[in-house]
This record gives C-alpha cells, sequence and structure tokens, in this order.
C-alpha cells in the first residue's frame, strides 16, 4: 500500500513576501502541498483573516498545521510563566481552527530544577488544563508535543509518546533532527528510522498514517541542538532512508522543513521521494 507525504515549509516560503494567505499560493504554485504556520513570536492571526486562509488552503489542497510560540514551558513552577504558556498554545490553536489546519505543535518546557517524573507530571497536569479550555470552546485541533533538541528540555521521544497515550487530544511531532541531536537516536541509516516508526506503531496504533514531523540537518553539541542546516550540509541525520523507509511501509503524514532553506529543500524531499516511488514501481 502507497502512503501519501505531504511535503512543506515552516513558515511562509522565502521568496514569497506577503501575507499568509499568499504563502499558501506560493506554496501551491511550487508545488507543495502543506505549510507550517508559526506563531513562535506570538499570535496575531485574526479570526476574519484566518478564515481566508482556510478557504484558499482548501481550494488549492494545502495541509496547514501551526507551531505555538518558542516562550512555552509547561514545566515551570511560576504561575505567570504556566499562564502564558496556556494563553500561547490556546490561541494558536484558536487561530489554527479558524484556518482549517489539524494540529498545533508547541516546544513541552524544561526540567530545570525537576527530576524527569517531577516535569512529566507538572506538564501533564497543565495540559490537562489546556485540553479542558480547548474542548469548552470546541476547538478539535490536534496539540502536537514535539519532540526537543536539547538534554536540559522536557520533551524527549518516550516523554512525547507516554503524554500521547495517556491524553487523547496530544500527538507527537517527530522532529528527526532533534532525535539525532539530543541523542535519543543516533541516526545513521534506515535501522533507526524503522525502529522510530516501529515504536511509535507499537505504542499509538495508526499514527504512522498520519504522523507529523519536521525535518533538517542539524549542528549540534554534546549538549543537544546549536542550529539547523540546509540538506547536504553534513548528512546529519540522513535524508534518503527515511524516504526509502515511508515508501517501503507505505506510512502517510506530513514533513516539514525546518531548514534555512524552507521551500527549496522542501522539494527537494519531494522530488527525491517521488523518485524512490517511481524506482519502486519498477522493481
Amino acid at each position: 500500500m502507497q502512503g501519501e507525504i505531504r511535503f512543506g515549509p515552516a513558515g511562509i516560503p522565502i521568496q514569497c513576501e506577503g501575507s499568509t494567505v499568499e504563502g499558501v499560493e506560493c506554496c501551491s504554485k511550487l508545488g507543495l502541498t502543506a505549510m507550517e504556520m508559526e506563531f513562535v513570536r506570538g499570535v496575531r492571526m485574526k479570526e476574519e483573516q484566518a478564515k481566508e486562509v482556510r478557504k484558499k488552503a482548501q481550494e488549492l489542497d494545502i495541509s496547514l498545521s501551526s507551531h505555538a510560540p518558542y516562550y512555552v514551558n509547561l514545566c515551570s513552577l511560576e504561575e505567570e510563566k504556566i499562564a502564558n504558556s496556556k494563553r500561547n498554545i490556546f490561541q494558536s490553536a484558536q487561530a489554527t481552527e479558524w484556518a482549517g489546519g489539524r494540529i498545533t505543535v508547541f516546544h513541552p518546557g524544561y526540567y530545570q530544577e525537576l527530576s524527569k517524573e517531577e516535569a512529566y507530571k507538572v506538564a501533564k497536569k497543565n495540559l490537562v488544563e489546556i485540553g479542558e479550555t480547548l474542548k469548552s470552546h470546541k476547538i478539535n485541533v490536534i496539540l502536537g508535543a514535539e519532540t526537543v533538541g536539547k538534554k536540559s528540555q522536557f520533551g524527549g521521544f518516550n516523554e512525547c509518546i507516554k503524554l500521547s497515550e495517556e491524553l487523547d487530544f496530544i500527538q507527537p511531532v517527530i522532529d528527526f533532527s532533534h532525535l539525532h541531536a539530543r541523542r535519543d537516536f543516533n541516526i545513521l541509516s534506515e535501522e533507526q528510522y524503522q525502529q522510530i516508526f516501529s515504536t511509535l506503531e507499537k505504542h499509538l496504533g495508526d499514527y504512522v498514517r498520519h504522523f507529523h514531523s519536521h525535518f533538517s540537518e542539524i549542528n549540534y553539541s554534546d549538549k543537544g541542538e546549536l542550529n539547523h542546516l540546509a540538506l547536504g550540509t553534513n548528512g546529519e541525520p540522513p535524508l534518503t532512508p527515511l524516504l526509502n523507509v515511508l515508501a517501503e511501509n507505505g506510512y502517510s503524514g506530513t514533513i516539514i522543513c525546518e531548514t534555512p532553506k524552507i521551500e527549496l529543500d522542501s522539494l527537494k524531499m519531494k522530488k527525491e521521494y517521488e523518485n524512490i516511488l517511481k524506482e519502486k514501481k519498477t522493481k
């Protein structure tokens, strides 16, 4: 069975200087089929604007997601920081609902002085409260717990899976470069990618039929992520083995490109995946 993989940029394509609607149009013209709306510095999208985005995205078959502000920390013990984090995630999800998006991505938080177990309990409690707020406002957007890139951050691979198992409105967002930089996995070949997807399927069932992910190459240190790199810079993690695993298993989902060349590298990924599918058909 052949799956469907949608590729798109993290944000409005660089070559498109305009609004989110124009970004959606630009993605369509380029041949991309997804776009992540970046609310990373704050949510400024109003309902009227979001509904215009929704109409255009549905017309052009562009799958939308969003990324909540970076300064979310659901493990904080400071009431003001937690209140701000909840507000930022809620506003992101609300704007995403208006725009017809399926998932809002967020960074779960930082361990700080907490143990891993304590951080999990605090984050889960705050997420439960966010979930109740979303439900009361009839917002049906999934919240995507992104796998993080620094060892000081809460949100490793297993932590995100556990949150997803215990809270039905949470799904993991697999950032392959972060998994590699944090050393949750040392991604060298198809074997590691298959291990990732097999684990996801074991714990979360059909999630592998609609997964959401981020990809770039990455520069990192002993502490984890330093910065994202363009495709072809260092091959860490490698792209081709991932695309082979997706094609071989018929997985379906979305890959959002987070390299410095967001739309150009999205197109490279899409082209390579399509070539792999063609070669597979001829065998």
